[in-house]
C-alpha cells in the first residue's frame, strides 16, 4: 500500500510487482488504511511523514517504509515505529529492493504450544482455553488476545501492540476495537484467578491475583478520599496477610490535600497514591467490596457482595473533622480485618 500526494509510485509499484502476485493500492491519505481490510506493508511517501506515521502505527503493525527529503524527520519517524527509509526520488526498483529486504527481516516468533496464568490454561494446538480444567467458550479473536496477555502478564500492552501480537500486523483497524473485546472476554475470567486490568491512556495489563491472601476493595465517587484512607489503614493493618484496593466510579485527579495530610499524621504517607476508575473486574474475586457514600440505586456494580459504610464526606469538612473521619474509618477497618480472621 502506497500512501502520498502522488500515485506516481503506486502505479509503478503496481506494474513492477504485477509478476508477483502482490496487489498495490494507492491511497492519498493515511485514513484511507482503514478502508483495506489487511497489509503487509505501507510506503509513505512525501506529505506530513511524522503525522502519518502515527496514523499508521495506531492502525496497522504491518512493515513501514518511509520516504521523504529530510533526515531529521526520518529519525523521527523511525523513533516512531518506522521500519526503513529511503531519500526523495529514489528509483522504484531500489523502494521495490528495500521493502523485499525488509520483508526477508521479519520472521515470526515461536509461538508456545501451551501457557498457563492463575487457573488458566491454554492450549494453541488446540485453541483451547480451560479454567481450572473446565473448557471456557471463546471466540478465535478472544483466544488470541488472552494469549497475549498471558504471555505478557504482568506487563503492561498498549492497543497497538495487543493488536499486532494477537492478529498479526497485516491487521488493520481502529485500536478501539480491543477495547470490545477485552469487555467481552472479561465476564469468561471469573475463577480464572485473573483480572485485566485498564490503565487509562495507556492499555491493558494482565494481573495474576494472590489466592491466599483476601482482598479488599473499597469504592467511592472520587476515590480522594474516604477509599483511600480505608485501603492505606486496611493494608497497614493487615500487615500482608490480606491486602486492598481502592478505586472511584468519578475518580479525581488527586487525593485531596487534607486527607493527605491528616493520613501523613499517624505515619501513612499518601502522596504518591492516585486516584482510578471503578470496573468490573476490580470486583471480581475480592472478599469484600466496601462502598462508601453511594446514593440508593447509584451502585455501579451488580451482583457483587457489597458492604456500605455510611461515612460523609471530608472535601468540604474542617481538618478535625477529617481527622475524625479518618479515625472512625480506622476503627472500622480494625473490625472488619476481625471479622476476616485477622
Amino acid at each position: 500500500m502506497v500512501i502520498g500526494p502522488a500515485a506516481r509510485l503506486a502505479a509503478r509499484l503496481k506494474a513492477d510487482l504485477a509478476s508477483d502476485d502482490v496487489d498495490v493500492v494507492w491511497h492519498r491519505y493515511a485514513s484511507g488504511l482503514l478502508r483495506e481490510p489487511s497489509a503487509d506493508a505501507v510506503v509513505l511517501d512525501g506529505g506530513d511523514l511524522v503525522d502519518a506515521t502515527a496514523a499508521v502505527r495506531r492502525a496497522t503493525a504491518a512493515l513501514l517504509l518511509i520516504i521523504g527529503p529530510a533526515e531529521d524527520v526520518a529519525a523521527t519517524c523511525l523513533e516512531m515505529g518506522a521500519d526503513g527509509w529511503l531519500p526523495s526520488g529514489s528509483a522504484p526498483s531500489l523502494v521495490r529492493a528495500q521493502l523485499r529486504a525488509l520483508l526477508r527481516k521479519r520472521v515470526a516468533e515461536p509461538v508456545e504450544a501451551v501457557v498457563e496464568a492463575g487457573r488458566l490454561r491454554l492450549d494453541a494446538g488446540a485453541r483451547r482455553a480451560e479454567i481450572a480444567g473446565r473448557e471456557i467458550q471463546v471466540t478465535p479473536r478472544e483466544f488470541d488476545l488472552l494469549r497475549v496477555l498471558v504471555e505478557n502478564k504482568g506487563l503492561v500492552l498498549s492497543r497497538d501492540k495487543i493488536l499486532a501480537g494477537a492478529w498479526g500486523s497485516r491487521f488493520v483497524g481502529e485500536p478501539k476495537t480491543v477495547d470490545v473485546h477485552v469487555a467481552w472476554l472479561r465476564p469468561k475470567l471469573e475463577g480464572s484467578g485473573l483480572r485485566v486490568t485498564t490503565l487509562r491512556g495507556v492499555g491493558y495489563r494482565l494481573d495474576v491475583l494472590d489466592q491466599r491472601r483476601p482482598r479488599v476493595l473499597f469504592v467511592c465517587v472520587r476515590d480522594a478520599d474516604r477509599s483511600q484512607m480505608a485501603a492505606a489503614l486496611f493494608n497497614r493493618h493487615a500487615q500482608g496477610r490480606a491486602w486492598a484496593e481502592s478505586a472511584g466510579t468519578q475518580p479525581a485527579m488527586r487525593v485531596h490535600p487534607m486527607v493527605v495530610e491528616v493520613m501523613s499524621e499517624i505515619g501513612v504517607d499518601l502522596t504518591a497514591a492516585k486516584p482510578r476508575i471503578m470496573t468490573a473486574d476490580l470486583a471480581d474475586g475480592a472478599a469484600r467490596v466496601i462502598s462508601i457514600g453511594f446514593r440508593d440505586g447509584e451502585w455501579p456494580v451488580a451482583g457483587a457482595r457489597v458492604e456500605d459504610w455510611n461515612l460523609p464526606d471530608p472535601g468540604s469538612q474542617p481538618l478535625a473533622s477529617v481527622r475524625a473521619i479518618r479515625d472512625e474509618i480506622d476503627s472500622r477497618v480494625r473490625s472488619l480485618l476481625s471479622t476476616l480472621g485477622f
